[in-house]
């Protein structure tokens, strides 16, 4: 706090009691507005919005304003002018994107052909287990339910069973049958 210069410490412009850095003064003017709202009327600055001025040094203020200096000076100032380093040639191609009859992107068709996990959300749950029927139809390329049903049971992996202790462990068919995931 030593090498901080006095023009980094300003005033609040409701309540002049109230000093703070100048990098917080913004957010210093939202919570006084809300809280003298109804004593304090100021003006905002049309060259700085943190300037708030009471109605009488309006005028003032607008013609001495730093700030309004800054602006005066881009008004008033030529153009920059374009020389030939500064210019480049123009770049003519045959590509026009807007020509294109492209159909827009569908993210659900896209995620519906593509090798994605989806999750059934928001359903009920007959709904959610027809989507993981056919989630499981989709991703593996299986028969459905009933056809599987009728014939031998899913196999289990190998790498599960290696446990030597118990020899009649039961694994519970996962959704998507993820080889390496247990439940």
């Amino acid at each position: 706090m030593d090498n901080m210069d006095n023009n980094d410490m300003v005033h609040c412009p409701y309540n002049k009691a109230h000093k703070m850095l100048r990098k917080k003064l913004q957010q210093h003017i939202l919570k006084c507005r809300v809280y003298y709202k109804d004593e304090v009327e100021l003006l905002v600055c049309p060259f700085n919005k943190a300037h708030l001025i009471p109605e009488p040094e309006y005028v003032q203020h607008t013609r001495s304003c730093i700030d309004r200096k800054i602006i005066a000076h881009y008004q008033h100032s030529a153009p920059a002018e374009l020389n030939e380093e500064t210019r480049h040639a123009k770049i003519e191609s045959e590509e026009n994107w807007d020509n294109d009859d492209v159909p827009d992107y569908d993210p659900e068709a896209y995620v519906s052909k593509a090798k994605v996990v989806r999750e059934a959300k928001g359903l009920f749950p007959a709904q959610r287990k027809a989507f993981i029927k056919e989630e499981r139809k989709r991703l593996l390329n299986e028969q459905s339910d009933e056809d599987n049903d009728n014939e031998e049971a899913p196999t289990k992996n190998t790498s599960m069973e290696t446990s030597s202790t118990s020899t009649s462990k039961s694994y519970r068919a996962t959704p998507y049958n993820i080889s390496n995931r247990r439940r």
